[in-house]
């Protein structure tokens, strides 16, 4: 872990680059610096003058009379790196390199910029950049702003890192109508060195930080993300938008799941096992924020809603809905407290109706009844301004009932006048209530408010240690290697997962037709063929795949068809037997699971599965070694646990048997981590319930 404390607390700090020319980057620097009060030294560096924005200048950081603990670089990308030679000279440890022209402008660029990197880490100092807005630290005994934004920074408890600066100053100018504040915030620009990772585990340690919200546009290092953000999460949150979600083709696929596995199924599974936040959009990751600054999590999921008008109720009811939030079950007594106190056209049930006339009082009356019930554990309250204006006086109640509820959240809608936001900073200072104007912003902080909630409710897992036949699949994947074999051919794969214990049906692999036979008698008709190939890639597409055989006599003539085509193809000595195997009757359910390796971690894959699974895309990924929880979610994931019931009078199947092929899928390639890709499709659900992998590929490296 970096040590990156002088860098967002500094003592002093040296703007090089400095101007006096208005609006220049230089310039900016230095005026914001001042404007923040920064409880330490500035300095401004430039030849060519002795004095800007009131702060002394020096012709280099070497001429400066104090020590230096950041250094902020404004200058062309040429001098950049003799800059920081300077910089080592004189032992500053910390840079922040403003400058642009590096590997965002081509190979020059990235040449350069790596060169930059390899100064720093051989002399020990610490580069945020290049190619960035800067950092600030709102702390009242530091109120370092070293960006230039145009404004400075709301201050409050969340901590915000971004790989684009310009997105960055944007947030900073929105920051007074999100109602939310910046402890800190570090714009990274191109990473050459301290990446979204060095700043996570820097925020980790700091209390001020209450939550953590970036915007990245890749992952650095899988693997580590997911040991750090897993031991992060677990004492904060983290919200996270990453960018990039379009589906790009994986190049040099074989396996479905493969190509399925695009940049972005490996975010999503990292952020779904390590309790990570993600947000879709820059509206929904701050409207959570406000509410995860404002609001304790509850202790249960139950939901109460208030309003005045019916038509907000229900669509608040409607998203609950969406988001698998249950509407808390009011009991009689509840209801009878709520009669006595409303309207007699209010409604009592959950959405509680107030009606357009309800006073404040009777607003302040409803809620403290619902905050006091055991069965509601967050309320959500919605005022539209109808008949009188009573924004303020609700919201007072509101602020009033927080303080003696703290562990029930409550959020807010109020669809009153604009001028509602200033009304409630000047009347109430402290108002701390989180407050939306549509209703689908409220219910969306809620339910994730509610998903943290859940994550932390369960407690950490080791993956399980499933009993296998390791060396059986050691010696078949040395095989392989020793024959040159990269796709093992279907054979293989079979027996590869059937010693780590994959649910198959009956097969054996036969060399003559009359091996054939034995192997049909035994397992009983119908039986399958599946030509097993060194090199063909999918069986269908020279019709290696026979289904439904009922006798010796049709086994026979399919057998000599499957031998005759690969005569035709010129496939016979690629051939290394042909598998039999028991047909799977009723099977007209199909799912899909597989593993890829992508960026130096195995993703494992579950969804719907069959011939549309490419086109469909109903799949989710976690990455390995998978734990009994991922394989649960991963089940719950996608409308594949849809079709695991009863379905048009098949049989459910035991969703156990689903959750441990995953586990064991995931127990292979951690035992052989050459393995590169692995298809398991279909799996076929049959018409006794029973869960089977009918067909198997497996890739190495």
């Amino acid at each position: 872990m970096r040590d990156l404390t002088k860098m967002m607390h500094p003592k002093s700090v040296a703007i090089i680059g400095a101007s006096p020319k208005p609006d220049s980057v230089g310039n900016e620097l230095v005026k914001r610096a001042v404007e923040a009060r920064f409880n330490g030294q500035i300095f401004a560096i430039n030849p060519k003058y002795t004095e800007i924005e009131g702060v002394p200048c020096y012709p280099s950081v070497v001429n400066v009379p104090s020590p230096i603990d950041v250094a902020i670089i404004a200058t062309p990308a040429p001098t950049v790196l003799d800059v920081i030679k300077e910089c080592a000279s004189v032992k500053i440890s910390n840079v922040v390199i403003i400058s642009s022209g590096f590997k965002e402008t081509g190979a020059e660029g990235q040449a350069l910029e790596q060169a930059i990197a390899d100064f720093a880490n051989a002399n020990g100092i610490n580069v945020i950049g290049p190619n960035c807005l800067g950092i600030l630290n709102n702390a009242p005994d530091v109120r370092f702003d070293g960006c230039f934004a145009p404004i400075q920074a709301v201050s409050g408890n969340i901590g915000f890192a971004t790989q684009s600066g310009a997105l960055a100053s944007g947030i900073i100018n929105l920051l007074p109508t999100l109602k939310i504040g910046l402890a800190q915030m570090v714009s990274l620009g191109n990473q050459c060195q301290i990446n979204a990772l060095d700043i996570m585990e820097m925020w980790e340690q700091d209390d001020k930080i209450k939550q953590i919200l970036m915007y990245i546009e890749s992952i650095p290092d899988p693997v580590k993300f997911r040991e750090v953000a897993s031991r992060v999460s677990r004492k904060k949150p983290i919200l996270i938008i990453k960018s990039g979600r379009s589906a790009r083709g994986a190049k040099a696929s074989v396996s479905h799941t493969g190509s399925l596995a695009g940049d972005d199924t490996t975010a999503m599974g990292l952020f779904a096992s390590s309790g990570v936040i993600r947000e879709l959009y820059l509206r929904d990751l701050f409207n959570t924020a406000q509410v995860f600054s404002k609001c304790d999590l509850p202790k249960g999921d139950k939901l109460a809603i208030v309003t005045n008008a019916g038509g907000p109720g229900i669509m608040a009811t409607d998203t609950a809905n969406d988001y698998s939030i249950p509407l808390a079950d009011l009991t009689d007594k509840t209801k009878e407290k709520l009669r006595a106190v409303l309207p007699p056209q209010a409604s009592v049930a959950n959405p509680v109706d107030v009606i357009a006339s309800a006073t404040a009082e009777q607003y302040e009356q409803a809620t403290s009844i619902l905050l006091d019930t055991k069965e509601v554990d967050i309320l959500l309250v919605i005022y539209l301004y109808i008949a009188g204006k009573n924004d303020i006086k609700i919201s007072k109640a509101l602020e009033a009932l927080k303080k003696k509820h703290p562990n029930k959240p409550i959020v807010s809608v109020f669809m009153t006048t604009p001028e509602f936001d200033s009304d409630v900073v000047k009347e109430i200072p402290d108002f701390d209530i989180p407050t939306f104007r549509f209703v689908v912003d409220a219910v969306h902080g809620i339910a994730r408010l509610v998903e943290r909630k859940n994550y932390l409710d369960k407690k950490p897992q080791p993956a399980p240690n499933l009993r296998v036949n390791r060396e059986r699949a050691s010696e078949i994947l040395a095989s392989a290697r020793a024959q040159g074999i990269k796709q093992l051919t279907t054979m293989q794969s079979l027996q590869i997962f059937d010693a780590y214990g994959l649910p198959l049906p009956k097969f054996g692999i036969a060399q003559t037709l009359k091996d054939a036979r034995d192997i049909a008698s035994q397992i009983s008709y119908p039986v399958v063929l599946k030509l097993s190939s060194k090199t063909v890639t999918h069986k269908s597409d020279i019709g290696g795949v026979i289904t439904n055989i009922k006798s010796d006599e049709e086994l026979a003539f399919w057998w000599n068809r499957l031998v005759d085509r690969l005569n035709k193809a010129n496939l016979v000595e690629t051939l290394d037997g042909i598998v039999v195997m028991q047909q799977v009757s009723g099977a007209n359910r199909e799912l899909v699971a597989g593993v890829v390796k992508k960026n130096g971690v195995h993703q494992i894959m579950f969804g719907l599965g069959g011939i549309f699974v490419e086109a469909l895309k109903e799949v989710t990924f976690r990455p390995c070694p998978l734990t009994q929880q991922d394989a649960v979610d991963m089940l719950n994931a996608t409308k594949a646990k849809n079709i695991m019931g009863f379905v048009r009078g098949g049989m459910a199947t035991d969703p156990k048997i689903a959750e441990e092929t995953l586990l064991r899928l995931s127990q292979l390639v951690t035992d052989f981590p050459e393995i590169s890709e692995i298809d398991a499709n279909p799996l076929m659900i049959d018409d006794k319930g029973r869960l089977l992998v009918v067909d198997a590929r497996i890739v190495t490296e």
